[in-house]
């Protein structure tokens, strides 16, 4: 990749807690698109994941994902599911005040009439009683249509909470 460039497609700070964030009228414009996420929701109970839609496809999605909570690590398949799982958000009332769940998904060719491929990585810190996670992880998206938008729903009943944060990037090479 030569002089690759990274553009901001887009961007949201959330004033108040929402189920659900969707970046839509993708350009087919860059060669890849970056997702980088900051987020919280406020589930009491557990770490919830983020269900992440491509074109509001509800068939076509597969992933592997490895695991780390402190000393044990665990390695879990999915294939055939109708959405992709594998961002985690930190729970809002039970882990540390103003803790935030990092995320970063690198999608190459998004615009293809293949098969996309998904690379994600994922870190949730807790300074308190709960566990810290990390996340790896591979996916496809076996659809032809380019990728147009892309949907976040908070998992379970929780809401994605204030100054969550859901950054989109195009990149281009040059």
């Amino acid at each position: 990749m030569a002089n690759p460039t990274m553009t901001l497609i887009s961007s949201q700070t959330l004033g108040g807690t929402t189920a659900s964030v969707t970046f839509s009228s993708i350009p087919a414009t860059y060669n890849d698109l970056k997702l980088v996420l900051s987020t919280r929701n406020n589930e009491a109970t557990n770490n919830e994941y983020i269900q992440i839609k491509f074109n509001s496809a509800t068939t076509g999605y597969s992933e592997t994902t490895l695991k780390g909570v402190q000393t044990t690590t665990y390695s879990l398949r999915t294939s055939s599911a109708t959405y992709f799982q594998y961002a985690l958000q930190t729970e809002g009332t039970v882990n540390t005040t103003n803790t935030f769940a990092v995320s970063e998904f690198y999608i190459p060719n998004y615009a293809s009439a293949t098969t996309k491929q998904v690379f994600g990585s994922v870190a949730v810190e807790s300074n308190d009683t709960l566990n810290a996670f990390i996340f790896a992880t591979a996916g496809f998206f076996n659809n032809s249509a380019a990728i147009t938008s892309i949907t976040l729903t908070s998992g379970g009943s929780a809401s994605f909470v204030q100054y969550s944060d859901f950054y989109l990037y195009g990149i281009k090479n040059s």
